[in-house]
């Protein structure tokens, strides 16, 4: 994503790995109390319109339409990181094999 105005990003940031899994267990715990109180109503009702800069655009989308791509994301970021786990692992490996 570009630098957009409003969006905060900072390339430095190195946070430790327990603040990551800390923030993470946090959103986790949120989406799945959204899950949890969801009928098939409120799965169709489109989202409040959000007017700040970011992505998606500014605008509102059913509730559905967010919650596919939540899950889409998650499954892409878990493949991405099965793959570099196994390119590490490789690596590892090689390095013992080459001693």
């Amino acid at each position: 994503m570009p630098d957009t105005p409003g969006v905060p990003r900072d390339r430095e940031a190195r946070p430790s790995l327990a603040a990551v899994l800390e923030l993470r267990r946090d959103r986790m715990s949120t989406v799945r109390e959204v899950i949890d109180r969801l009928t098939e109503q409120a799965l169709d009702a489109d989202t409040k319109p959000v007017e700040a800069p970011g992505w998606p655009r500014p605008g509102s989308y059913p509730v559905r339409e967010c919650l596919l791509i939540i899950l889409n994301e998650e499954w892409e970021h878990r493949l991405y990181a099965e793959r570099d786990l196994d390119a590490l692992e490789a690596r590892a490996t090689g390095e013992r094999a080459g001693r």
